[in-house]
């Protein structure tokens, strides 16, 4: 304060300063300098010697950018600190306001501050030991740190509310039966005969289930990293299953079918709690019995069924959390996100999207966002326990990690270019017929790649429906629900879908969207009965429409796919169904048959990972050149003989070399497609 401050404030009339007060607010004298001025200048003379560093590394040493980098980061907070400390501030800086709240949070809560702090030193031993593994060697240490790391980090936030079940279950007994039966003939619809329909291993799966066998005999030892797009761990999970039912095509396509199972209730449950039950209840029956989803929940060629899954229980808790700002919740939404990423590369498209999200609903409702700061800080804390071994091989591994997008992505694999050269046409029209292809994968094209259908994923009433609910939800995007569900969406058809190799071939890729389809369906019913009301006053009207409604559905969807599509032969092409017949028969001789194939120049063996799978690795000799004699390459017997249609002719001179075979037709839709003849 001032001496004119003082003159002029009444309490100081009549007052004296003091010696020891004077001195305080007298100027320094000449030549001599307060100390705040020394630190200013200290900074700022590090500041610049900092950046020089920088920038002698950037350019004598350009070869170490990283350490040029590192010394201009320091060099620029040394001079935020310097421009804080000169510049008037309007209000308090935010760094103070965070950490004021940050000790704050702190002393209110020392033991949670003790756990979170533990589970970043446990996130941050995962990731050296990883680094220090040999490769050579059993993961499962490391596996049991960063499992620890979450469990520690999830124990500071998880709060268990008091359930009184049967008061609960007294309220909701005819709701919960309500979904436990849609949950059962979603089950039934997808586990029965899941190793017969489809009939064949495609190679897809073959090459999968090879791998989750690897893990399963040991040969496989990191369960985190990535091969074929797919995490390691979750091959371990494969081969959990693999351990348990025996490696079949049964167990291969178990977690598909489970983890497309319990999407149906979680969707009922996320649409209940932001939606209605009429909603909820067409939604979740839709997806029962929608051919599209049941097809990919009877193979394994890729994770996009286990994202759909992800993305709907991630999300809801997500939106949620939002509302009831539960950092329980955010946790828990962060490690069903993070962990998404241990299955298949869809989940990462989730992750990209949400800041976007969160921009946007930081413009139509800043407070819901600004309330929630905390808990989104426990939200990232929580995602990067959970990927922080998985970061780390993105890091060491960029390409394996990235293998899938590089491949099939029309930028990275310079397909863009290519396809602009061939057609002559401009790269952004080129994009818009992709997002053109990718979006009416939903109710125009044909689901083809890996399903070979006749039918987009809709079928007709409900294609017609889910324009009508996009629109609606479109017209109501400020509503925190409805931008939810359209980010969900259209990040899977523009990321998933039109920045990818043939979209109309790759309605797989963007299964992870189905769920969200679904919810437009259903909001399209909901409000086209809704503005009906003057017609459909009486509720049990309404009713009888929604039960029409799913009858409906269930009978053109489940006529679509048990009737028109599972008794046909048109999974995969007929080679990759030639060897998938192959290796089950070669797998039921058992490993003392040596085996030779007449296939070429149509087929041969070693491009078919599904015959090694199914036959149990049991090696096959190509014939290649026609047989004209009886054959004398057969070291051994028991052998057996397979004949494309084309080569049978040839079986006549293994006859003469063996006569007392047995030999076996195998007919594919009433087609002949492959002959055995086996010699004990």
């Amino acid at each position: 304060m001032s001496f004119s401050d003082q003159s002029s404030d009444p309490s100081s009339q009549g007052k004296s300063l003091t010696p020891a007060a004077a001195s305080q607010n007298q100027a320094p004298a000449a030549g001599t300098s307060r100390p705040g001025n020394t630190l200013n200048l200290s900074i700022a003379i590090g500041a610049l010697a900092l950046a020089l560093i920088g920038q002698f590394f950037f350019s004598k040493m350009p070869d170490s950018f990283r350490d040029g980098l590192f010394f201009f980061a320091l060099g620029v907070i040394l001079f935020i600190i310097l421009t804080l400390r000169i510049e008037p501030q309007p209000e308090e800086p935010f760094y103070r306001k965070w950490s004021k709240a940050l000790f704050s949070s702190v002393q209110q809560a020392p033991l949670m501050a003790i756990q979170v702090f533990v589970s970043f030193v446990l996130s941050y031993t995962t990731v050296r030991f990883l680094a220090s593994k040999p490769g050579n060697t059993s993961y499962w240490d490391v596996f049991a740190v960063w499992v620890l790391s979450c469990l520690v980090y999830a124990s500071a936030f998880v709060k268990i509310p008091k359930i009184r079940f049967r008061e609960w279950f007294r309220t909701n007994r005819w709701e919960f039966l309500l979904v436990l039966g849609l949950t059962a003939v979603a089950a039934a619809l997808r586990f029965i005969n899941l190793g017969l329909v489809p009939n064949i291993v495609s190679g897809d799966e073959g090459r999968i289930g090879l791998m989750a066998k690897a893990a399963l005999n040991g040969e496989l030892l990191n369960m985190m990293a990535t091969t074929f797009g797919h995490s390691t761990l979750y091959l371990f999970i494969m081969a959990f299953f693999d351990r348990l039912f025996g490696v079949n095509p049964f167990s291969l396509r178990f977690t598909s079918a489970l983890a497309g199972t319990l999407t149906v209730p979680f969707l009922y449950v996320f649409a209940l709690r932001f939606f209605n039950r009429r909603v909820a209840l067409i939604a979740a029956a839709l997806l029962t019995v929608s051919h599209y989803h049941v097809h990919f929940s009877r193979i394994i060629v890729a994770g996009s069924i286990q994202d759909a899954l992800f993305a709907t229980v991630s999300l809801y808790l997500f939106l949620s959390a939002l509302e009831e700002r539960s950092p329980t919740r955010m946790m828990l939404s962060a490690f069903v996100m993070g962990f998404s990423f241990y299955i298949y590369m869809g989940g990462r498209l989730i992750v990209l999207m949400l800041p976007v999200y969160l921009l946007i609903l930081l413009l139509a409702n800043r407070d819901l966002v600004r309330k929630n700061l905390t808990n989104l800080a426990v939200f990232v804390g929580g995602f990067l326990v959970m990927t922080a071994p998985m970061l780390w091989w993105a890091v060491k591994q960029p390409n394996e990690f990235m293998a899938r997008a590089n491949q099939l992505g029309i930028f990275q694999s310079g397909w863009i270019v290519q396809q602009a050269q061939l057609t002559g046409k401009n790269q952004y029209m080129i994009l818009f017929d992709q997002l053109r292809e990718a979006f009416l994968t939903v109710n125009y094209f044909p689901v083809d790649g890996f399903y070979y259908s006749s039918y987009p994923m809709l079928d007709y009433i409900s294609g017609a429906v889910f324009i009508l609910g996009l629109v609606y939800t479109l017209l109501h995007i400020k509503d925190r629900r409805y931008l939810l569900l359209n980010g969900w969406f259209w990040a899977s058809i523009v990321v998933g879908g039109a920045l990818l190799v043939v979209p109309g071939k790759g309605a797989y890729r963007i299964l992870m969207m189905f769920p969200a389809v679904c919810l437009f369906v259903a909001l399209g019913w909901d409000k086209l009965i809704e503005f009906a009301g003057s017609v459909l006053t009486a509720k049990k009207f309404q009713v009888a429409a929604v039960l029409i409604i799913i009858a409906a559905t269930a009978a053109l969807n489940i006529k679509a796919y048990f009737i028109d599509y599972a008794p046909t032969c048109k999974y995969e092409d007929i080679n990759t169904r030639f060897a998938s017949y192959m290796g089950s028969y070669l797998g039921k001789l058992g490993p003392s048959y040596s085996a030779y194939l007449m296939g070429f120049p149509k087929i041969y063996y070693g491009i078919h990972p599904s015959v090694d799978y199914l036959s149990g690795g049991i090696p096959i000799t190509n014939i290649n050149d026609p047989l004209v004699a009886p054959p004398t390459f057969v070291e051994k017997t028991p052998a057996v003989f397979f004949f494309t249609p084309e080569r049978e002719n040839e079986l006549a001179y293994v006859l003469q070399a063996f006569p007392d075979g047995k030999m076996d037709r195998i007919y594919d839709c009433g087609s002949p497609l492959l002959t055995a003849y086996h010699v004990p």
